[in-house]
């Protein structure tokens, strides 16, 4: 059983101590990385000093300590600030 799933009343508390996390990114012209700040079932807030622009497509791999989990996602950048970017979730894939 992977520690993702051992408490599922609570899930947050295991991402709350692991957060933020380092996630890589990817876009139509650009790879990099960036902090994950907020997960949840809809979305994510990265941390990233690239210029990214609402609307734009990403695909974000997160990579868990610890364990193997490997979450895979693609979203729509949904908001974007000087502080980094907030996006939907589309699709999710396991590793």
């Amino acid at each position: 059983m992977s520690n993702l799933n051992y408490n599922r009343k609570h899930p947050g508390g295991y991402l709350k101590r692991h957060l933020p996390l380092d996630v890589n990114c990817r876009t139509m012209d650009s790879k990099f990385s960036a902090s994950l700040f907020n997960l949840n079932l809809t979305g994510a807030f990265l941390k990233t000093d690239k210029n990214l622009s609402v609307g734009q497509e990403i695909a974000i791999t997160i990579r868990f300590p610890n364990n193997d989990d490997t979450i895979k996602a693609t979203g729509e950048i949904v908001r974007a600030n000087y502080k980094g970017v907030e996006v939907e979730f589309k699709i999710f894939f396991n590793k």
